[in-house]
């Protein structure tokens, strides 16, 4: 086995595990990725020496190793250093969740996420992945592509509904993002989680190719109190201050995150 194949099973392994708190027996991750069960059984042994992965009773899990990684990229990136403070002083201003996102292709990749004490509970969560057309931060990073762009990367994709609210069709993805163009922020009025009411908008960039978004989340009892224009243009502020704080660290020879 050459060192690129083994190192590519290795990452399929724990893309596949990563989604598993409950592990998988050496036949499923066999089966599920077809690997010879000799192929696997070797790599994952490897994987569990290095507590990359743990071994118990029969089903492997993702290990220790990789969670001290990712605490330490987390805690480093730059990226985040430059976004969490005003994250989490919007969060306290709206005693509502906010959360910071990078767009990558039809995906929302969750980076950084803040909640005040009460707050209502949100499916996403910090490296999770969400559906960018059922997301008010997903659409507002959508918004800022050129519609060549858009249909490019929907091209063959199955619009699924999690809601009776769910966007189901490009022709409707367009028209709403043409909507959130002209007003330059997003809306999720419950389609993506029954109950939860979002807005969005992009985070302004100096010509980076990676895009990013903040957007607040509520319930259907907040939504209907609230002045959203007000919410709109406090999250204009902090998308702004923080596109000012990513500038100012790319000037240092720092470069943020990019996702294509």
């Amino acid at each position: 086995m050459t060192e690129a194949k083994s190192a590519n099973r290795v990452m399929d392994i724990l893309n596949l595990l990563s989604g598993l708190p409950g592990g998988m027996t050496l036949s499923a991750i066999s089966e599920s990725l077809v690997l010879p069960k000799s192929s696997a059984h070797e790599i994952l042994h490897a994987m569990v020496e290095k507590n990359y992965l743990q071994w118990d009773c029969k089903r492997y899990r993702v290990g220790f190793k990789v969670f001290e990684i990712g605490q330490t990229v987390s805690r480093n990136l730059d990226l985040l250093q430059a976004v969490r403070p005003h994250l989490k002083s919007t969060s306290e201003k709206l005693s509502a969740v906010t959360q910071f996102g990078v767009l990558d292709k039809t995906e929302v990749v969750y980076l950084s996420k803040m909640q005040p004490h009460e707050g209502i509970a949100l499916e996403s969560r910090v490296g999770s992945r969400l559906p960018a057309h059922v997301t008010a931060i997903g659409k507002a990073m959508l918004s800022v592509l050129p519609e060549e762009e858009v249909l490019e990367r929907y091209s063959g994709k199955e619009f699924h509904h999690f809601t009776r609210n769910s966007i189901g069709s490009i022709e409707e993805l367009l028209s709403n993002l043409r909507g959130a163009r002209a007003s330059s922020y997003a809306e999720d009025m419950e389609e993506y989680t029954e109950g939860v009411f979002c807005l969005s908008v992009p985070i302004p960039n100096d010509g980076e190719r990676a895009t990013y978004a903040i957007s607040v989340s509520m319930s259907r009892e907040s939504w209907n109190k609230v002045e959203h224009d007000n919410i709109v243009r406090i999250l204009e502020t902090t998308a702004k201050t923080i596109s000012e704080s990513m500038s100012q660290r790319l000037n240092s020879k720092v470069h943020p995150l990019k996702v294509s």
